[in-house]
């Protein structure tokens, strides 16, 4: 995975995606995505709030953090886990959260 998302060179051959060389190209380029379990979470922060906090971050207006978040908790079954802390959730749900 770590080839994949270019944070490793192949010490031989190359990385190719839908036929593709993507070998030298750099993570950011690379047409895929990568989401670490726990370095994204804010440990301190309920799951509501590490979800929130890009927008927050943007200046949106409350009520659409409100909507939206609630939007991307149902979209992941995690609508009742919004009060919680990282460290309660399994590290699928943190992925989740991520």
């Amino acid at each position: 995975l770590r080839l994949l998302a270019g944070f490793d060179t192949p010490t031989t051959g190359e990385v190719h995606i839908n036929g593709v060389d993507i070998t030298g190209l750099p993570p950011e380029k690379r047409p895929v995505n990568t989401v670490f379990q726990s370095y994204a979470l804010f440990p301190h922060m309920t799951v509501f709030d590490n979800v929130a906090f890009g927008p927050r971050i943007k200046k949106w207006d409350r009520g659409t953090i409100d909507r939206r978040v609630g939007d991307v908790l149902r979209m992941v079954n995690l609508e009742s886990y919004a009060e919680r802390k990282p460290h309660q959730l399994s590290g699928g749900q943190q992925q989740r959260v991520a």
